[in-house]
């Protein structure tokens, strides 16, 4: 069984569009296969990346409430 590696990106206190704008950086740095966990507080965060990873192919893994911030977990597809 192939083992998934996870990258982690701490985008609390950005507003938007700033946990967007990063996430699509930090996904450069992904390979295809792994995951990236978005760490954000921003409330727009979880629509925006939601609708993002399915503009751009990729899957949305994800979306845990952790009291005044989300964990976001999005699969790089391609």
């Amino acid at each position: 069984m192939p083992v998934v590696t996870t990258a982690l990106l701490d985008t609390r206190g950005l507003l938007c569009p700033g946990p967007l704008m990063e996430t699509i950086r930090a996904m450069r740095e992904v390979d295809t296969g792994q995951l990236l966990v978005v760490l954000s507080d921003d409330p727009g965060a979880q629509t925006d990346l939601a609708l993002w990873a399915e503009k751009s192919g990729n899957e949305l893994v994800s979306v845990v409430a952790q009291g005044g911030w989300d964990e976001i977990t999005i699969r790089r597809v391609h």
